[in-house]
């Protein structure tokens, strides 16, 4: 049996491979992919050009080489405590770990070492924390109290990070008068969107016309509705029965032609239910969604135009559109890596070389 050419990808002015791919990337992205390549040629040298995840035979040079590597991918002196922390949570890491654009890695390079050290998370994170007294907890791939997994129909045999709905970060703390806080964080790297549904992406051509339809909103869950909620192991999900509980208002969407959790708002609603779970858990007394994200990555805030008819009179992007079809809940908030940084810079007794590593590697 033949073995499968390798395709080569390199950087613009290199040789030897395909450089096609690098001008498909944003702005953001182009930068990022400069900054990463060169953190890894300037520190392992030696390492070959990685393998896509995706695509075994395409090798790109912003990809760390396996097997064995992952530890790479994290700060060094706290990468041992993240994969410890991981295995004994069964918590998967993701197939795109050693992508130096991973966003699940970046959220740790960030916030593991705030989970180690309450007093400086209280400082660093006073933004998206408002009125913070106290952060008692951060959980990292975080999928809600148990039962939460059965409320939201999703399979049983998933786990932390993996065929889940599972938060990048759920961050437990204490504000005024006592009262005990979850805030749910979004991480963003490059991302130049939020998730979409994988149904919808992944259905057949007359499928995918039940999603089209003006009234799947209205009525999803029975008929020719939603592809989530007909059958299979896939489609087995209880999202629609919760959104009203979850402060989502369906009634909101009336100007939306189709389903509107097609692309980005897929994701966001899915916070939104397990924020919900929470409250009804106990486990906090107030609960917020949070989108942490870098301020550069403006891609990320665009919006389709299918959800244009949601923004306020005066504009905004897509975290806009979504607290407008938002009732009787917390809406959700935009705060940026830069803002964080920013408060470490004032606090004392930070980790220097924990500093420098995030300013060497993703310029903040």
């Amino acid at each position: 049996m033949a073995t499968a050419s390798i395709k080569r990808h390199v950087l613009p002015g290199e040789e030897g491979g395909d450089t096609a791919w690098f001008y498909r990337q944003n702005a953001f992205e182009q930068q990022e992919i400069f900054r990463q390549v060169a953190f890894k040629r300037r520190h392992w040298p030696q390492l070959a050009d990685g393998v896509w995840s995706k695509r075994p035979t395409y090798t790109y040079p912003h990809i760390l080489l396996p097997p064995g590597k992952e530890r790479l991918a994290f700060y060094e002196p706290v990468a041992d405590a993240i994969l410890s922390y991981l295995s004994k949570g069964d918590i998967a890491l993701h197939t795109e770990a050693l992508n130096l654009k991973s966003s699940q890695v970046a959220c740790l390079n960030f916030l593991f070492p705030l989970r180690q050290n309450p007093s400086l998370a209280k400082v660093a994170l006073r933004d998206p924390l408002p009125g913070v007294r106290e952060v008692t907890g951060i959980e990292f791939e975080y999928t809600g109290p148990r039962g939460a997994t059965e409320w939201l129909g999703e399979p049983r045999r998933g786990k932390r990070g993996q065929n889940r709905t599972s938060i990048d970060a759920a961050v437990f703390w204490v504000g005024r008068h006592n009262r005990k806080h979850a805030t749910l964080i979004e991480w963003k790297y490059t991302e130049h969107g939020f998730g979409s549904c994988s149904a919808f992406h992944s259905a057949r051509g007359d499928e995918k016309a039940r999603c089209e339809s003006p009234d799947v909103a209205k009525d999803p869950a029975t008929g020719r509705g939603c592809l989530l909620t007909t059958g299979g192991d896939r489609k087995s999900r209880r999202y629609w029965e919760h959104m009203a509980a979850a402060g989502i208002s369906l009634s909101a969407f009336s100007g939306v032609h189709g389903c509107p959790f097609q692309g980005p708002f897929y994701q966001l609603m899915r916070q939104f239910l397990v924020a919900e779970y929470l409250r009804q858990s106990g486990k906090a007394d107030h609960v917020d969604v949070a989108l942490i994200g870098f301020a550069r990555n403006t891609a990320l805030h665009k919006i389709p135009p299918r959800l244009r008819p949601l923004l306020p009179a005066q504009g905004g992007g897509i975290i806009d559109a979504w607290n407008a079809v938002l009732e009787s809940v917390p809406p959700m908030r935009h705060h940026t890596v830069e803002q964080l940084m920013e408060r470490v810079n004032k606090s004392d007794g930070v980790d220097l070389g924990w500093r420098n590593y995030l300013r060497e590697r993703y310029d903040v």
